[in-house]
This record gives structure tokens, C-alpha cells and sequence, in this order.
């Protein structure tokens, strides 16, 4: 873009803050602002000659997040590898004899320097832990960090306090514990190393989630089209979609058709068919056909910036058992100390010669090995890889306490309709009472269903669109809640819904009708009735499949122990034959929305600990009221939000993949909860020397270090089974982690 008179007319034109950064015979880099969109600011500048992009300035917050978990991984390394190698040289040093004995008038020198290596050291390596234990001790309190400071800085001073007086301790020479100082610092460093790469490989599946969505996005302006990055994006563009590229951002199809690929969304492989009027996210591949939608939802509202940020939650929150480990750990810290310093003065005053050795040996051991890093691990790193495998099977768990809650469950409620059915119902048959014809019963149907959303009347439309009926205006339209429908049309009042609906209006079913309802709902079809605000005019039967993998699903739950409750505001005949097809427990049919509320609440009256799976606006009280709710992915906003485990899809089956990982990881947390319970209920006493008198056993504070390094190891090594983690039906002969 030559920088020249013209641009510099031109740009002064679209803005009154105009900056050439930098300038060449090939072009220039500027900075203006302008109220102009971006893309209508390139169309100006291309339509004057000028091959102009824009310089991005955004960074994803998820790559820079990464990069710093790679940073300090490649930190804790390096201070491990340091600590270590003093460490190391101190070891050999003095177990092969290369060093000078320390006594007085001799080897001060040489030790005094190796104290100011460890004292560089241990700031390198560990200035972490000394800054948290200094803030913490301003502040009154301690955590685990206040142990590592003191058990190592005890470590220092005692040898440094020998290296100037070697006399302090009969013998002192032999008990200086600088290789100790760092050592340990090496150990935590490892540990943290390990932790955070755990963490790193956990949040790869949210990596993964960001990196669906393409950088830039083709806007259609003036008829022109302008390559702009995403985040210039404003609500309301319109973006055009080639065959074979990725959706940008969500939004409405405004012209074309096509099949999208929705599998990052719903697990399915199946692409779906979109027209205009369909609504698509971004993150979804478009496949074959070209697109323009209009932009919906922008930056954290779209569907794939609620689903990283639902990770995120969950790997951030603490169920009700860490917050219990919290509790313990508050107390835990001050009660160690006590224990080193009651050691301490136990072994000055009534331990063998020499006396301040064995002191502080076993002192700056029970600090070294209580540090309850294990502990503090134990929860965390197991939520953390538990919830990011979770997001990787298309189960999103939005707190914590969910995964303890559903870890839990004795009940599982489930709605019928797109639920356990695909949600897709047809008209199986219509049936005249003579008073109207078919073709007209139908366009009485359809007009008095145009304006509903509820899956039954999507079969209406659908039948009617089929046949080129015309649709008719209603009037003085009115929802009966889980009753159906009523309105004018062309002056006439009509009813169309359920069987309760006829009898509130005072409309006589003959025995012959009431024999075809009964057949039909027998075989699991839904009968919905017409009528005139006096006759019975027909009865329409739709069939709402039952999903292919609805019984594996029913089947994996009551493996899991579970009784499964159906709540449905279909006929009775209905819900009960489906309830025997599916062999659920126990059926609730005709409820109004507010009764599934019910059915829960006495459920749990009775001690009861209940889940609910539900897709639709009326679900979101009984979602909100379950113990756990579980919102089917191709649901509604509002179900979503009221829900605590969000499931990709339309599949039950996730329901137990859900409930299986959140029972994994609560086993994982209690295994190694008590792993690092059981390691200082052994440890401690251990490391006072407790056991010296019968055994002669006493830990070296070096050793004490390890073992503490290892037991975090542990937590981390176990807690990363769960990323091998495979739901049972999708298990190929491996055993899931528990």
C-alpha cells in the first residue's frame, strides 16, 4: 500500500486520528480509530487502489494461558535440575571423603561458601514458597507452603550456625543438613513440574474447543465480501460460509442451504440440513453447500465460549469434600509445627548424645514430611483431569459439586419427549368424523399450531407443508398449559390437544373413538383430538420414535443402581406402554409442567437423592429443584442454564457416561485423600524419631523430603488414570479407572 498523497487524503477523510507507524516503497503500517465498520473501512481503501489487512492485536487468552503453563513448567524444571545438582555435589562430596571435614580453624571457609551456594539456591529454587509463607505469617495464618519455608530454612541456619561454631554440636561436623536445603526444594520443584503438566494436558481439551473456530471470517457488505478477523466482528454481520470451511461465530441462516457437521456439539456423525431460518454455531463445518447468516451471538455468548467457559467453572470450583479438606488443612499446618518443635525440645532434653543434633534432625524432618502438599493435590489435580476428560466426551460439568452430587444418585427423572423419543414426531394417521374432512381437519390443525414450538405441533407443520395445505389466520390464539391449544378460524372456535382438553369443553367421545385412541396409544402413539367449541371434529395420531439407543441407556443406568422415573404430559396408555417397552420403574403421565416439580420433591422427601434429564423451557424448575440436572445438549438456553451437567446431543446414554466419570473422579479424590492421610499418619510419627527407641529408625531430613516429593508424585500419577477414562458403552475392553 504505497504511502502516498492520495492514502494520506483518503484516510484523513474516514478518521481525524491518523498515525503512519512505519513506511516503505512497498507500503505503510498505520493506526487510526474511526467509527466505521472494519470490513466497510477495507471496501473504501480497496475501492481507491489500496490492497489493505488489518494488523490483529487480540490474543486468545487460552494460547497465552498455555504458553505461561509451558513457561513454568520449563521453570520448575530448571529449579529442580539446579537444586538438584547441589544437592548432588554436596552428597558425594562429603559421603566420598572429597570435601574438608568441618572443625574449628578448618574447612570454615570451604563450608561457608557451599552455604552461600545453597542460600543462592534455595532463593532460585524456592523463593515461591518463602514469599507465600512470609504473606502468610503477616497475615496470621500458615498453609503448606509455611512447612517447606521452615523446614528448609531450619535446615540453613542450623548449618550455618555449625559452620561458624562447630563446636555448637559435639561432633558437628557430621550433622550439617545443607544438602538437605536443597534437596527438598528439588523434590517440590519435581512435584510441581509433574502437577502443572498434568494440568497443561488437562487443558488441551479446552485448546482443542478454542481452536474450532477460524480466525477470520468473510463479511458481506454492499454486495462486496471482506476477509476480516473475528474478533472486529460486530452483531448483526453478515457472513458468508463456503462449502468445506469452518462457521466463524453463531448465527441465523439468512440465504442458502447446506448440511453442517454439529459432531464437536452433539457426538452425532451425521451432518444436519440447514435452510434459512436454522440457526448455526460456531466451532460446526459447513460441508456442501454456500451460506450467509446474520451474526446472533458475539464473543462470550456464542455456544463454544459457554461451553470452555463451563470447563473452566468446573475445573475452578471445590465440591463439598475439598472444602472439608480446606478445613483440615487450616488446622493441620499449626498443629505440625507444634509437633516439630515438641520434638525438637523432647530429643534436646532427654535424647542421647549428642543431644542438639538429634534435635534438629528430627525437627526439620516432621516439617519436611507433614507438608501436606499431597493433600492440597488430591482434589484439585483430580477435578481438573476428571472434568477436562468429561469435556472431551461431550459432558459438561459446570460446578464441582455436581461431580459429588451425581456421584450420589439413587433416581434419575426423565422426560419422555425428546428424551427417551427422538423429539421428531409424524402424523401416523388422521381420522374423520365426517363432520370435516381430512384435508380440512389438518389445515385447522396446522393453522391453529403455526405459531407453537412444541415438538407435536412441529409433526403438524411438517405434515402440512408435505401436502401444500394453506395455512389460515388465527385469532384470539391461547397455550392451555399441558392441555393444548384454542383459537378462531374464519370466526369459528376450535380446540386441539389432549383428551382432558375435550372433557373441560364438554365434548362427547363415542366408545368407537375412544377404542382407536386406546389402540394407538397402545402402540406407544400419541393421540391429539380437534374439535369445535360443540362436536368432536377428528383425531390425529402421531408417532414419536423411540431413540435407537434409549434402552442400552435405560439398561447402563439401572446397572448403575439407579431407578428410573418417567414424568410425561402424554396420555396415560401412552406413558405406560412406553414405560414397559423401555422397562422403566415408574411412570407419571398427563402432568402439567409444574408437577414434574413435584414428583421430585417428594422423592426427595423420602431421603432420596434424584437426578433429572430434561431438554425443554418447562424443565428448567424440576432441573433447578434435582440434585443434579442434566441438560440434553440441543436444548433450550434456559434448560441449559438451570442444569448442573450439560450433555452433547440427544442421547440418554451420556446420562450414565456422566455419572460414571463423576463416580471415578469423587473414588479417585477419597483414594488419594487417603493415600496422603495414611502417609502422614506413618510419616510424622516417623520422622520425631517416635519409633527410634524400639527400632533405632530415624529420617534423615533429606529423605523425609523425597518421601513427601513422592507422595505428591503419587496423587498426580493417580489422578492422571482418569484421562484413560472410557464410558462402559464405549469401553474396548479396557476397565475404567476407579
Amino acid at each position: 500500500m504505497p504511502c502516498n498523497d492520495k492514502l494520506d487524503s483518503l484516510l484523513g477523510e474516514i478518521s481525524s486520528e491518523v498515525q503512519f507507524n512505519t513506511t516503505s516503497s512497498e507500503g505503510a503500517n498505520v493506526t487510526l480509530k474511526t467509527h466505521l465498520h472494519p470490513a466497510g473501512l477495507l471496501l473504501q481503501l480497496s475501492r481507491a487502489g489500496f490492497n489493505a489487512t488489518f494488523e490483529e492485536q487480540f490474543a486468545d487468552p487460552h494460547l497465552e494461558q498455555a504458553d505461561e503453563a509451558r513457561r513454568e513448567i520449563r521453570l520448575s524444571w530448571q529449579r529442580a535440575i539446579l537444586a538438584a545438582a547441589v544437592g548432588a555435589v554436596l552428597m558425594i562430596g562429603e559421603m566420598g571423603g572429597f570435601f574438608p571435614e568441618l572443625s574449628a580453624g578448618s574447612g570454615q571457609g570451604f563450608w561457608g561458601t557451599m552455604a552461600i551456594i545453597c542460600l543462592f539456591t534455595m532463593w532460585f529454587s524456592g523463593r515461591n514458597y518463602y514469599l507465600t509463607a512470609i504473606k502468610q505469617a503477616k497475615h496470621g495464618s500458615s498453609n503448606m507452603d509455611t512447612l517447606v519455608a521452615l523446614g528448609t530454612a531450619a535446615a540453613w541456619l542450623s548449618s550455618v550456625i555449625i559452620i561458624i561454631d562447630p563446636a555448637f554440636i559435639p561432633g558437628g561436623g557430621n550433622h550439617l543438613y545443607l544438602d538437605a536445603s536443597v534437596i527438598i526444594l528439588a523434590f517440590l520443584q519435581l512435584g510441581h513440574a509433574l502437577e502443572t503438566h498434568a494440568k497443561r494436558v488437562t487443558s488441551e481439551a479446552i485448546g482443542a474447543l478454542v481452536q474450532l473456530a477460524p480466525k477470520s471470517a468473510t463479511v458481506v457488505i454492499d454486495d462486496f465480501e471482506v476477509v476480516i478477523p473475528v474478533s472486529l466482528l460486530r452483531h448483526g454481520d453478515h457472513i458468508r460460509v463456503k462449502p468445506g470451511e469452518t462457521i466463524p461465530i453463531d448465527g441465523e441462516i439468512i440465504s442458502g442451504t447446506s448440511s453442517v457437521d454439529e459432531s464437536m456439539l452433539t457426538g452425532e456423525p451425521l451432518a444436519v440440513a440447514k435452510q434459512p431460518g436454522d440457526e448455526v454455531v460456531g466451532g460446526t463445518g459447513n460441508r456442501n453447500g454456500s451460506l450467509v447468516f446474520r451474526i446472533t451471538r458475539m464473543g462470550d455468548d456464542t455456544t463454544l465460549a459457554n461451553i470452555i467457559q463451563m470447563v473452566e467453572q468446573a475445573q475452578l470450583s471445590k465440591p463439598p469434600i475439598a472444602r472439608l479438606v480446606d478445613k483440615v488443612s487450616a488446622i493441620f499446618v499449626p498443629v505440625v509445627i507444634v509437633i516439630s518443635i515438641l520434638s525438637f525440645l523432647s530429643w534436646w532434653v532427654f535424647g542421647p548424645e549428642p543431644q542438639l543434633a538429634f534435635a534438629f534432625t528430627t525437627g526439620i524432618a516432621v516439617l519436611v514430611i507433614a507438608c501436606p502438599c499431597a493433600l492440597g493435590l488430591a482434589t484439585p489435580i483430580a477435578i481438573m483431569v476428571g472434568t477436562g476428560r468429561a469435556a472431551q466426551f461431550g459432558i459438561l460439568i459446570k460446578n464441582s459439586d455436581a461431580l459429588q452430587s451425581a456421584s450420589h444418585l439413587t433416581h434419575i427423572v426423565v422426560d419422555k419427549t425428546g428424551t427417551l423419543t427422538e423429539g421428531r414426531p409424524t402424523i401416523a394417521d388422521i381420522h374423520a368424523t365426517g363432520a370435516i374432512d381430512e384435508i380440512r381437519l389438518l389445515q385447522v390443525a396446522v393453522s391453529l399450531e403455526s405459531g407453537s414450538e412444541h415438538p407435536l405441533a412441529e409433526a403438524i407443520l411438517r405434515s402440512a407443508r408435505d401436502k401444500e395445505i394453506e395455512t389460515l389466520p388465527c385469532d384470539k390464539f391461547k397455550a392451555i398449559t399441558g392441555l393444548g391449544v384454542t383459537g378462531e378460524i374464519e370466526g369459528q372456535r376450535y380446540f386441539l390437544g389432549n383428551e382432558k382438553l375435550m372433557a373441560d369443553q364438554g365434548i362427547q367421545l363415542d366408545e368407537k373413538w375412544q377404542e382407536i385412541s386406546a389402540r394407538q396409544a397402545s402402540e406407544a402413539s400419541t393421540p391429539i383430538w380437534l374439535s369445535s367449541d360443540q362436536i368432536l371434529l377428528g383425531l390425529l395420531i402421531l408417532k414419536d420414535k423411540i431413540r435407537s439407543d434409549t434402552a442400552t441407556a435405560i439398561e447402563s443406568l439401572h446397572e448403575l443402581g439407579l431407578q428410573i422415573v418417567m414424568c410425561t404430559g402424554d396420555n396415560r396408555k401412552t406413558a405406560t406402554t412406553v414405560g414397559e417397552m423401555l422397562n422403566i420403574d415408574t411412570v407419571h403421565s398427563e402432568l402439567l409442567p409444574g408437577q414434574k416439580l413435584d414428583v421430585i420433591s417428594a422423592l426427595q422427601k423420602q431421603g432420596h437423592k434424584v437426578g433429572m434429564v430434561g431438554d425443554g423451557v418447562n424443565d428448567a424448575p424440576a432441573l433447578a429443584q434435582a440434585d443434579t440436572g442434566f441438560a440434553i445438549g440441543s436444548g433450550t438456553d434456559v434448560a441449559i442454564e438451570n442444569s448442573d451437567i450439560t450433555l452433547a446431543g440427544d442421547s440418554l446414554k451420556n446420562v450414565s457416561a456422566a455419572i460414571a466419570i463423576s463416580t471415578a473422579t469423587l473414588g479417585n479424590i477419597k483414594q488419594n485423600l487417603f493415600g496422603a492421610f495414611i502417609f502422614n499418619v506413618i510419616g510424622i510419627p516417623l520422622a520425631a524419631g517416635l519409633f527410634y527407641p524400639l527400632t533405632g529408625w530415624l529420617l534423615n531430613p533429606m529423605f523425609a523430603s523425597f518421601a513427601m516429593a513422592m507422595s505428591s508424585v503419587t496423587v498426580v500419577m493417580n489422578a492422571n488414570r482418569l484421562r484413560y477414562f472410557r464410558p462402559a458403552d464405549q469401553d474396548q475392553g479396557r476397565s475404567s479407572p476407579r
